[in-house]
């Protein structure tokens, strides 16, 4: 009965020790995301979109492009599940946002005639293939649209301050982990970004991706 016994504590002890040493395989070996606003103020901006209707009422919409680099610091690959972005409200609401469908934003360089194309985040275009796979010790980066849209009293409109409104871009990975870069968005006309993502004042806001 004494071998017994013991023999029972040693196979639980073992499997204790199996147990933390998976877990300490899994801590070391998790895949860790950070990310962070690309030219932090160049490239982060928003714009008025015309108002949309809503039970017969006018809304207020808002167009958002953040772009953004997603690093991976750990050791195990990891894919994209989704990137979000949060913003509030004036009365002190929050709200989130999925991103949408757009084509890869052209963007003029400097005074010259020249454009260059910018990848969109999980998006296959004409120059970029959108991957959301990032592997250890490597990066991504692209654009993300979101279409913020409000109506009801001044508590529910967006909050601006001066040119500017504070976002937080979210991104989650397959495994749950998520990272987050807070975002300063600075004003631009809406013609400018239909230089830009030509029709992007007729993107649906209710064809979202991840």
């Amino acid at each position: 009965m004494k071998w017994e016994w013991f023999l029972g504590i040693a196979v639980s002890a073992l499997s204790v020790i199996n147990g933390l040493m998976l877990l300490r395989n899994y801590l070391r070996d998790r895949p860790i995301l950070k990310v962070d606003p690309i030219h932090p103020d160049t490239y982060q901006w928003f714009f008025s979109l015309p108002n949309g209707i809503y039970q017969g009422r006018p809304t207020r919409k808002f167009g958002f492009l953040a772009y953004v680099g997603i690093i991976n610091k750990g050791v195990r690959d990891v894919s994209l599940n989704s990137w979000r972005l949060n913003l509030k409200i004036i009365g002190g609401k929050k709200f989130e946002f999925k991103p949408m469908s757009i084509p890869e934003p052209q963007i003029q360089l400097g005074q010259s005639d020249y454009l260059k194309a910018w990848p969109v985040l999980g998006q296959k275009g004409v120059f970029f293939p959108g991957d959301t796979m990032v592997k250890s010790g490597s990066s991504i980066a692209g654009f993300a649209y979101y279409i913020a849209e409000f109506y009801g009293e001044d508590s529910w409109n967006l909050l601006i301050k001066n040119g500017k409104v504070t976002g937080y871009f979210v991104v989650k990975g397959v495994y749950g982990r998520k990272a987050t870069a807070k975002i300063i968005f600075n004003e631009i006309p809406l013609e400018q970004a239909k230089k830009m993502i030509p029709n992007v004042d007729k993107i649906d806001a209710k064809a979202g991706d991840p």
